[in-house]
C-alpha cells in the first residue's frame, strides 16, 4: 500500500459538533495538520510524506467535493502516475468534468469544464486521465525542462512516442510549439530525471549532436555506457546525480564505497580510449543554473553558446 492511502482522514461534519472541535484542539495542541478545510491527518505520517504522496492525501481529501464525472487529471494525474516534477507539489487537486461550462474553484481543489483520455484505473473510486494524455498536458503547461522530463518518462513507461504525438495532436495550438520542442529533445535512453534535464540544458546552450547512452566495448568485452557522448569532440558527459551512491535500488544491494570505486575505474577505462578526449561531469546544480552549466562546458572544451 503507498504510505499516501495508508493515510487516515479525519473529517468534520454539521452533526458532531464536539467532536470537530476535538479535532481543532487537536490541531492547536499540533497533533493534527489541516489537510483542508474539515479535513485532518494526523502529523506524524503526514510528516514522513514527501510532496507527492501529500498530493495524493489532499486529493482523497477533495473526494466529497467532485462532480458526478470528474476524473483526476494534470498534477493530480501525474501524482498518480508517478510522473516526475522539477517544481514543488502543488496543494490544489485538480479534476475534469464534462458537464461544466467553465471551471469551478473551492478550497484545495479545481474542477476543469472539459474531457481527457482515461486510464481505466480508479483512485478511491474517481477515474484519472491516461499517462500519455497526462504527460502531454503537463508538456503543454510547464517549461520546456518539465515538458521533456513528462515525455521521457512517457516514454520509459512504455507509451509510444506515436501515441503521444497523437494526443499531442487532439490538444490544440495553446503550448504547441513547446510540445514540439520537447518531442525532438525527448529521448527513451535517458534513464532518469536528471538525464532528461541536463539534455534540454545542453540543447539550450547550443551543445551540438548529444548522443544518449553511447557504449564503449573494451577488447576484454567490459562494456562502459556513458550518459552523452559527444562523437566529433571526443567528450563524455556524464550527470553526476547523487542517487546512484544513495538509492537503494540502484544501489541493488552493494555498498555506496564499492559503487565509487566501480565508478572510478570505469572512467579511468574511458579517459585511456583514444577518441576520448575528456570526461566532464555536471550534477544538479548545474541544471538549475544554467549560467554554472555554461561555465562548466566552456572550461571543459565543450562547444556551446
Amino acid at each position: 500500500m503507498h504510505p499516501a492511502n495508508a493515510i487516515r482522514l479525519f473529517r468534520t461534519n454539521d452533526l458532531d459538533r464536539a467532536a470537530a472541535r476535538h479535532l481543532q484542539r487537536r490541531r492547536v495542541a499540533d497533533e493534527l495538520v489541516r489537510v483542508r478545510h474539515g479535513v485532518y491527518a494526523d502529523r506524524a505520517g503526514w510528516n514522513a510524506l514527501d510532496g507527492r504522496s501529500r498530493h495524493l492525501v489532499r486529493m482523497r481529501a477533495v473526494i466529497p467535493l467532485l462532480r458526478p464525472g470528474a476524473v483526476f487529471a494534470l498534477e493530480s494525474a501525474a501524482a498518480l502516475h508517478g510522473l516526475p516534477r522539477l517544481d514543488p507539489w502543488t496543494d490544489r487537486a485538480r479534476a475534469l468534468v464534462p458537464s461544466l461550462a467553465h471551471d469551478v474553484h473551492r478550497v484545495g481543489l479545481t474542477m476543469h469544464a472539459g474531457t481527457t483520455e482515461i486510464s481505466g484505473k480508479r483512485f478511491w473510486g474517481i477515474e484519472y486521465a491516461s499517462l500519455a494524455s497526462t504527460a502531454v498536458e503537463t508538456a503543454r503547461r510547464g517549461s520546456l525542462s518539465a515538458a521533456v522530463v513528462a515525455i521521457d518518462h512517457a516514454l520509459r513507461s512504455g507509451v509510444p512516442f506515436d501515441e503521444l504525438q497523437e494526443v499531442a495532436a487532439t490538444t490544440g495550438p495553446w503550448g504547441s510549439v513547446r510540445l514540439e520542442h520537447a518531442f525532438e529533445i525527448a529521448d527513451v535512453r535517458h534513464e532518469s530525471v536528471g538525464e532528461s534535464f541536463f539534455a534540454v540544458r545542453a540543447v539550450e546552450l547550443g551543445c551540438p549532436d548529444l548522443e544518449p547512452q553511447h557504449e564503449f566495448v573494451s577488447s576484454d568485452g567490459t562494456v562502459d555506457r556513458v550518459d552523452f557522448w559527444l562523437p566529433r569532440e571526443g567528450l563524455v558527459l556524464e550527470f553526476d546525480g547523487r542517487q546512484k551512491y544513495e538509492d537503494p535500488e540502484m544501489l541493488a544491494g552493494r555498498d555506496p564505497r564499492d559503487v565509487l570505486w566501480a565508478e572510478k575505474r570505469r572512467e579511468d577505462r574511458l579517459r585511456s580510449r583514444p577518441e576520448v578526449r575528456g570526461v566532464v561531469r555536471a550534477d544538479w546544480s548545474h541544471l538549475v543554473d544554467p549560467e554554472r552549466l555554461r561555465a562548466l562546458f566552456r572550461a571543459r572544451g565543450v562547444p556551446c553558446r
